[in-house]
């Protein structure tokens, strides 16, 4: 019974992982769709907020961006670069680009508004430019990389750290030290009658979900948060 149990909870373990976390795998496959429908939805926000004020600055600034995302994008280098370096030298060039107009609009002293409008439009401008492109962009997109971290390995990683613990101390960490039932010494004295296996496993996959799936809505909250 002893060598079967490792294979029992990591069986339990990785199907009801495996059936947790399928949406997710989804929706990294669709990530790049999802994106560009969330950035396109931010940068119409945005243009409504400055439609009230300039919409001629939501015009210079798209136009400016456009003009120099493919400047950017276009720049022969035999190395690879990183995703947030080609944003950064747009968003100056277009900062640039648009301060005299900037400084004879209303909008002079809404700077906040102006940059947020100015990193959304240049998501989807990237964005765009990646789906003509496709795999000879010689750009490193490292966010892919971070959300299957964030939202598969890290889970994961909790999950099998708790299981592994709760393994080893079935009654010390809850919940699922909940289960087991209390040991008390024998009649007769002498240590203490050791854990049933079958509360062991138990034990060890219910602290192996519950930590896992709080490290999965932990990690759903703060990309929540940073979104709005």
């Amino acid at each position: 019974m002893i060598l079967i149990e490792p294979w029992i909870i990591a069986i339990c373990t990785g199907s009801f992982f495996i059936i947790l976390l399928t949406p997710f795998i989804r929706r990294i496959n669709r990530a790049f769709r999802r994106s560009f429908r969330r950035v396109a939805r931010r940068v119409t926000r945005v243009q409504r907020q400055i439609a009230k004020t300039d919409p001629k600055i939501f015009q210079a600034i798209k136009a400016s961006i456009a003009k120099n995302m493919e400047g950017v994008v276009n720049k022969k280098t035999k190395k690879w670069r990183k995703e947030k370096d080609i944003k950064k030298e747009v968003k100056n060039k277009v900062a640039i680009e648009i301060e005299s107009q900037l400084q004879r609009s209303p909008m002079r002293d809404m700077r906040p508004l102006v940059d947020k409008t100015i990193e959304a439009t240049i998501d989807l401008a990237f964005l765009k430019e990646m789906s003509k492109r496709g795999d000879q962009a010689r750009i490193a997109m490292a966010s892919s990389i971070g959300k299957i971290f964030w939202r598969l390995l890290f889970p994961l990683a909790t999950a099998g750290v708790l299981g592994g613990l709760t393994y080893v101390y079935p009654d010390k960490i809850p919940p699922g030290s909940l289960i087991i039932p209390e040991r008390l010494p024998p009649p007769t004295g002498g240590p203490l009658l050791p854990v049933d296996p079958l509360d062991i496993v138990q034990s060890t996959a219910i602290n192996a979900a519950v930590f896992g799936i709080g490290a999965l809505v932990l990690v759903g909250l703060i990309i929540f948060l940073r979104r709005r």
